[in-house]
């Protein structure tokens, strides 16, 4: 397979972004191949900057570089990675790097008609087409009604540990009283808390059967803090979807920083990365993908090659619609446990207008 073209796009959304996403949400990157109608299709953040990047200096890397297995596709992102460290080693360098190497994988699982779980691991015995499911969110109802039954709840600090208690523990509550069939609640809070914080929540919220707790604080605090031990919070820690360096997944290891890692596919370099940090973990720790429900971490979690449970962020209906996106790579959400359809790439395509 032969790199022939690269265009990126940053699409119009209609949904309501905040905060940094409006200007630096996720970009679209088409790869033409030698084979006529044979596209790849990719996705990562960083908007008209990680455009800027793919225009005025990755993309050139790349182009008429041939891809004839897997390890021709890890030597395109060691390039990619290695020719960025001047302005990237994380970022938006590595936002703009996961789309293009996303778009390769996909490319390539089409043009030898090979999907991309079965590139991750030939043993269709260790393969998943039954995933199960927790929606990001705190409009609970409107997931039940999907069929999901595991919720991530979104909680910020005021910095008044009772305070927030008391609201926190009303909405834990109310979660499971007015959603019966509630399984697992998990909890959000967006680096806005603490250590100190942290600590003193966990331990009034140990009895509440809580699954983990999420993005407790920056990933700086935690991999700089010598004082930071995971093991002094009585319920389990998750982060990792803001390391975009692959690289830092080994000091993460080393401090034994995080119960759960969770690297986001779009932004951390894409599949390729994420292998490197599957290898870093050793399997010592869970791996749960952030947005690991789209399609660009589907055919990870299809593979077995990282748990089995796909976050769904805000979901709007049973087979994941996508604002930009065709994506035919779910069947349907059943239960709690989504279902995937046969599909080569990501099984998605992005809308017709697009790229027209």
């Amino acid at each position: 397979m032969k790199i022939t073209n690269i265009e990126v796009k940053y699409p119009l959304y209609k949904d309501d972004l905040k905060d940094w996403r409006p200007s630096l949400w996720q970009i679209i990157t088409k790869i033409s191949t030698d084979k006529k109608n044979i596209f790849g299709f990719g996705t990562g953040g960083g908007g008209n900057t990680s455009i800027e990047l793919i225009n005025g200096h990755l993309g050139n890397l790349i182009i008429n570089e041939e891809i004839n297995n897997k390890e021709d596709i890890n030597k395109v992102f060691e390039k990619l990675y290695e020719h960025s460290i001047p302005y990237g080693r994380g970022g938006i360098a590595a936002m703009a790097i996961s789309s293009l190497d996303l778009a390769i994988w996909d490319a390539f699982s089409k043009y030898y008609e090979i999907p991309i779980k079965r590139l991750l691991e030939k043993n269709s015995h260790k393969h998943h087409n039954t995933i199960e499911t927790y929606a990001t969110g705190n409009n609970v109802k409107k997931y039940s009604n999907l069929s999901i039954n595991n919720f991530k709840l979104s909680v910020r600090s005021s910095k008044d540990v009772e305070k927030d208690f008391e609201n926190l523990s009303n909405l834990i509550s109310n979660t499971r009283e007015s959603i019966i069939n509630t399984k697992k609640i998990m909890l959000d809070c967006y680096m806005t808390w603490d250590l100190d914080y942290a600590k003193n929540m966990s331990s009034k919220l140990k009895d509440f059967n809580i699954e983990w707790i999420e993005d407790i604080c920056t990933p700086d605090i935690i991999l700089d803090n010598k004082f930071y031990n995971k093991n002094l919070f009585q319920i389990q820690i998750a982060g990792g979807e803001h390391e975009f360096n692959h690289n830092n997944f080994k000091l993460m290891k080393n401090h034994n920083s995080y119960d759960i890692w969770q690297p986001d596919v779009t932004w951390c370099g894409g599949i390729s990365a994420l292998l490197k940090i599957i290898s870093i973990n050793s399997k010592k720790y869970k791996i749960i993908l952030h947005r690991g429900g789209e399609p660009w971490g589907l055919p990870l979690i299809e593979s077995g090659l990282v748990y089995n449970m796909a976050e769904l962020h805000n979901p709007k209906t049973n087979n994941l619609e996508l604002e930009q996106w065709n994506n035919k790579s779910i069947n349907a959400i059943n239960n709690g446990f989504l279902k995937t359809n046969n599909y080569l790439g990501f099984g998605s395509v992005p809308k017709e207008e697009i790229f027209c």
